[in-house]
């Protein structure tokens, strides 16, 4: 007999730059250059990859936020 199963949506790893984030990060630092570019242009970009540390101080420093 066959079991249903129910489908889980994927982790969102999107997060959206803020105000914040624009005037404080003049470089990159951890992120590479297309998700900083892409934060600085107000886009939802995918930080998988990013080290923990990193997102763990964007978050704290409320630079940025969960996105869609």
């Amino acid at each position: 007999m066959a079991e249903k199963t129910t489908k889980t949506s994927k982790p969102n790893n999107n997060y959206k730059a803020t105000d914040n984030y624009k005037i404080f990060r003049s470089d990159k630092g951890l992120l590479t250059a297309d998700q900083h570019e892409k934060l600085l242009k107000g886009e939802s970009v995918s930080l998988k990859g990013v080290p923990d540390k990193q997102l763990k101080y964007l978050i704290t420093n409320n630079l940025i936020s969960k996105g869609e």
